[in-house]
């Protein structure tokens, strides 16, 4: 009894259905994170330092004490400039009563005009110093109150210029302060290359930091610049992000940008880059898949550049609506006969591929 041959076996492949689609031409440049707010904080006014609540790298809160003057010296003024306003008050309300006197004596025509106009314009110097001392009270106590230095903005201390005890004049920097929830990322972009690139705020990009290059995290265009370095003829451009939770990125750190320019951008083929393969005189080749027989043939084309980060523009040698092998190239040969998967979906399946498994 003579047994059946056996079918031939099958080779399960995945395959992809060429679309013609614009380019996208992603570049990528390099860049420096930046704090979205930095502040060089100074006292307003001067004197000995006596308390240090902070040191660097520690997370502050909008309002919270950093530092703080000895404010005795304030504290003596104010109390001087009170007692002195206390003399005043009391001094223009003699002055007040004289003048009424005054000028129901005048009202009698007991006393000449002189009388009652020295004695008003008395009072009118009074009260003018009266005024001069709260003046200066206010000043005092504004001044009290900046001997106390605060957070302007939620950050982070990234430098400590004094030390406790020592003396520190007004306006001098003694503490400075970022803003890290947000960061900024700022790249400088070549004048040839600016030119093809949508300039627009919230135009969208992908962050990478060496240190974490198997993350990718999403960025926005906040501002660039229109006069080109002098040196480098290029265009600082900034782009903005959430600071990532679970990590630590900090100003100074490099990043990269990558950054889609797809303006002017024209309809071409691509396929996967690890896709292609080579014929038998060593160029560039594919796979493409014959429904009809569930086979493949190589064949040759012309690769283009690189579009993305896996993806390269076929130049010849591929039209729209070829099935290529894109997964398991390696292990086939002409006349094998093939299984197929479809890269990204069944849906585009042929019909005449409803008996593969």
């Amino acid at each position: 009894e003579t047994k059946a041959s056996a079918p031939p076996p099958s080779r399960r492949v995945v395959v992809e259905k060429l679309r013609s689609a614009p380019a996208m031409d992603i570049k990528t440049y390099p860049g420096t994170v930046k704090a979205s707010s930095r502040a060089g904080l100074a006292f307003r006014v001067g004197g000995p330092l006596i308390r240090m609540e902070i040191k660097p790298g520690d997370r502050v809160k909008k309002n919270q004490l950093l530092m703080e003057i000895d404010p005795q010296d304030f504290r003596d003024r104010i109390r001087v400039l009170e007692t002195s306003l206390k003399g005043a008050l009391a001094r223009l309300k003699n002055g007040r009563q004289d003048y009424v006197r005054v000028k129901s004596l005048f009202d009698q025509k007991v006393i000449p005009r002189a009388d009652f106009d020295h004695a008003k314009n008395g009072v009118d110097t009074l009260k003018a110093g009266v005024d001069g001392i709260r003046a200066q009270l206010i000043i005092a106590r504004h001044q009290l109150a900046y001997t106390a230095l605060r957070a302007p903005f939620d950050g982070i201390i990234t430098q400590q210029l004094i030390e406790n005890h020592e003396m520190t004049a007004p306006g001098q920097v003694v503490v400075k302060l970022h803003n890290i929830t947000t960061l900024e990322i700022e790249v400088k972009i070549p004048e040839n290359e600016i030119v093809t690139h949508t300039l627009k705020a919230g135009e969208p990009a992908v962050v990478r930091f060496p240190s974490l290059a198997r993350r990718n995290f999403s960025a926005a265009m906040k501002e660039w610049n229109t006069r080109a370095d002098r040196a480098t003829r290029a265009y600082a451009v900034t782009f903005t992000m959430p600071a990532p939770e679970g990590v630590n990125i900090f100003p100074g750190m490099t990043a990269e940008i990558s950054w889609d320019d797809s303006v002017d951008a024209v309809d071409v083929i691509t396929i996967p880059a690890k896709s292609v393969v080579t014929d038998s005189t060593g160029k560039s080749a594919v796979w493409i898949f014959d429904p009809s027989s569930s086979t493949a043939g190589k064949k040759s084309i012309q690769t283009g550049r690189l579009t993305g980060s896996s993806r390269m523009v076929v130049d010849k040698g591929l039209k729209t609506g070829d099935l290529i092998v894109v997964q398991g190239m390696d292990f086939i040969t002409r006349n094998m006969k093939l299984t197929t998967i479809f890269a990204g979906g069944l849906e585009d399946e042929p019909e005449s591929m409803e008996n593969i498994q």
